[in-house]
């Protein structure tokens, strides 16, 4: 217990801190874009600004075929500085020099890439910005305290003005919808993926030898899971538990969001669910933890934890669920299809046959994530800010240079299907796995997932037979700004903190309830309402522009 309660005055010093670092937004010295109209699929907000064509980037100096900047006066040579989430193999640095080879030749420009773990994200993502460290470039998401860090004034404002002339491939060949749904009110602070696929839905990867051992012939439920996981209990003696956790990994966002049918509407502050027979509409929509459906899914994850499903201190973890699984520290593993790919490859040939599955529920929906699922922004204390977003715009759509950074070496760590355009599994993966943190710089161009096992496929085909419409889910576009609940939305996050995961791993025991009535307290006397309201006004509002 004194470890969260440090926990959470560091949170609160920390959120202060920023507040007092944070000043005022840098902006791109240019003038405002005009509005956009919505047009197609992409249903966008009135205020997002529309991206030039290619024709109006008239301000970006002419290429040539081989080299799209080379109009650019790039004779003094720069580094930039790019700090990203994800997990650093050993072939990393091989790689970034492989990658500044090529960049220096293109823009005279070489970057320092600085990878947070993704145990570490939660306290050393904050401190790199609120200490001002000579970064330029970093990897945002809406999970990724994005609205805190726009208030803080972290993050550059950008315009098409300035994306226009910096970065020129992008303004041509970026997706219509990833501007419309990267606008934070109505203004754009990052520069999303180019690429979307489903990575919020996640699957159940189990060892084929414990299913056989045990004999368990499918799993298609949560109730089948925890048939096998009773089962691998049997091994904890040798070392191998049934499951693993590790504080920062919100198992709950599957075990529990997913498998209701929960929609999220924006991070974690609105909930809609699906199984709902009225249209969608911001008053219906809700604050997933203040549910009698989350109680019982902590009580749920306190009795999987007294039958010693995970070791009683997993809770100080630092050592990813997923690289548990491949050390054969625990029987199964929950993860996206593209990741379970990979871990089924490697286990493979370590002599374990793995096989994933799709535990959701009938008429569960997936849904396919948002381009601003993951973005990169330049920072407004950036020394090169215009460098930055030319580097950005190479590494985003020069072919060699995202082939390297997505997935390493080509005959080593990825072979590559030149045909299809498809990419699998190289003798050297685990040493630079595909898209292990480039994650923001995916592109339209880049290879995609060749050669998934069976149940792999299988997965990945029911999530696109299970993903939501957006006339049934029509949220795109929307981002929350908390400014007018700064404070109560610290608190609130301060206190999701400490709980969170003591309930995803069942710390509690006996006392489950009662820490969950105190958890709720706590959050009401912070301003879960006050904050919950205006979501709800905020979106109402962003319903009714769209109509």
């Amino acid at each position: 217990m004194k470890k969260r309660v440090v926990a959470l005055a560091m949170a609160l010093v920390m959120a202060m801190t920023l507040a007092a670092c944070g000043g005022g937004t840098k902006t791109a010295d240019t003038a405002a874009p005009a509005p956009s109209a919505a047009s197609g699929a992409s249903e966008a907000p009135s205020a997002a600004p529309a991206p030039a064509a290619a024709g109006d980037a008239a301000a970006a100096p002419a290429g040539t075929g081989d080299n799209p900047w080379a109009g650019f006066d790039t004779s003094t040579a720069v580094n930039i500085n790019f700090t990203a989430l994800g997990v650093k193999g050993p072939d990393f640095d091989r790689v970034i020099g492989l990658v500044n080879e090529r960049m220096k030749g293109l823009i005279n420009t070489t970057v320092t890439v600085t990878i947070i773990p993704l145990s570490d994200f939660a306290t050393k993502y904050p401190l790199v910005l609120a200490g001002g460290e000579d970064v330029d470039l970093i990897f945002t998401a809406p999970w990724l305290f994005y609205a805190e860090q726009v208030g803080n004034g972290a993050f550059m404002e950008l315009d098409f003005d300035f994306i226009g002339k910096w970065m020129p491939v992008t303004m041509q060949t970026q997706i219509p919808q990833s501007w419309d749904q990267a606008m934070f009110g109505g203004k754009l602070y990052s520069i999303p993926r180019n690429e979307s696929d489903f990575e919020q839905a996640y699957g159940v990867t189990v060892r084929k030898d414990m299913m056989d051992k045990y004999g368990i012939t499918e799993i298609k439920s949560v109730e089948d899971l925890e048939k096998y996981l009773d089962a691998c209990l049997a091994e904890v003696p040798n070392g191998m538990f049934p499951m693993y956790s590790f504080p920062s990994f919100p198992i709950d966002s599957f075990l529990f969001t997913q498998l209701n049918n929960w929609q999220t509407v924006d991070t974690d502050v609105l909930m809609w669910d699906a199984d709902s027979k009225n249209p969608f509409s911001a008053e219906d929509c809700f604050y997933r933890y203040d549910t009698p459906e989350f109680l019982e899914y902590a009580l749920r994850q306190a009795r999987w934890a007294q039958k010693g499903y995970w070791p009683a201190n997993a809770i100080t973890g630092v050592i990813h669920i997923n690289d548990l699984f491949r050390e054969g520290k625990s029987a199964c593993d929950l993860n996206m299809y593209k990741a379970a790919n990979m871990h089924i490859d490697e286990m493979r040939k370590k002599g374990v046959e793995c096989e994933y599955y799709d535990i959701l529920p009938e008429g569960v929906y997936t849904r396919i994530s948002p381009y601003n699922y993951d973005g990169v922004a330049i920072t407004s204390f950036s020394k090169n800010p215009e460098r930055a977003a030319l580097a950005l715009d190479v590494m985003k759509n020069d072919v060699a240079i995202n082939n390297l950074l997505m997935g390493g070496v080509e005959g080593e760590h990825y072979y590559l299907d030149k045909e299809n355009n498809t990419h699998t599994v190289g003798p050297k993966s685990a040493d630079y796995a595909w898209s292990d943190w480039a994650w923001a710089l995916r592109s339209q161009t880049m290879p995609t997932e060749g050669g998934l096992a069976p149940s792999v496929q299988a997965v990945r085909e029911d999530y696109i037979a299970r993903n939501i419409p957006a006339s049934i889910f029509p949220v795109d576009g929307f981002s929350f700004d908390n400014s007018n609940v700064s404070a109560e939305f610290a608190l609130v996050s301060s206190i999701v903190t400490e709980y969170r995961y003591s309930f995803d791993l069942g710390v509690f025991g006996d006392q489950t309830e009662a820490k969950y009535n105190e958890f709720i307290k706590q959050l009401k006397e912070a301003g879960i309402d006050k904050v919950v309201a205006e979501a709800k006004s905020q979106l109402a509002d962003f319903l009714a522009a769209k109509q």
